[in-house]
């Protein structure tokens, strides 16, 4: 008599499940960080903000160099003594740095001071904190 298998719960005995962030769910989530933030770019342009559109609009540089970091990772990896999420490691810590730095740049259109000062510090945190995730992410997947 044959026996019928049924899914375990991975609780009671212990199994794995795959992990709830991959890769695609990463590069689904740049692809709707970009869109919002080009959006956005539209909305300060439209409401004649062009020093806030020109302020938020190097927060598009992490994500949509990590949805094309793949590609190059790829292409460089036989070249280099590197594999290729380190590579993709590399290419999304330097546009973390080029995209905190435009930031500061940008943000100079801003006649506040205050108000820029709090406009550099939040999109720069934002930066940082979602290169750390896409770091995170891309070295976990080993």
């Amino acid at each position: 008599m044959p026996t019928e298998i049924l899914p375990s719960n991975p609780l009671l005995t212990g199994d794995t499940l795959t992990p709830v962030t991959t890769s695609a769910g990463m590069l689904f989530a740049c692809w709707a960080i970009v869109i919002v933030l080009l959006a956005m770019f539209i909305v300060f342009m439209r409401a004649r903000q062009k020093s806030y559109a020109l302020a938020i609009l190097p927060l598009v540089i992490v994500p949509f160099i990590h949805i094309i970091s793949g590609v190059i990772a790829r292409f460089l990896d036989p070249s280099l003594p590197l594999t290729g999420m380190e590579i993709r490691a590399i290419i999304d810590t330097t546009a973390a740095l080029i995209s905190c730095l435009l930031v500061g740049a940008m943000s100079r259109g801003i006649p506040q001071r205050r108000t820029r000062n709090m406009l550099s510090v939040g999109c720069s945190a934002f930066v940082i904190i979602l290169t750390l995730v896409l770091l995170i992410n891309t070295l976990s997947m080993r």
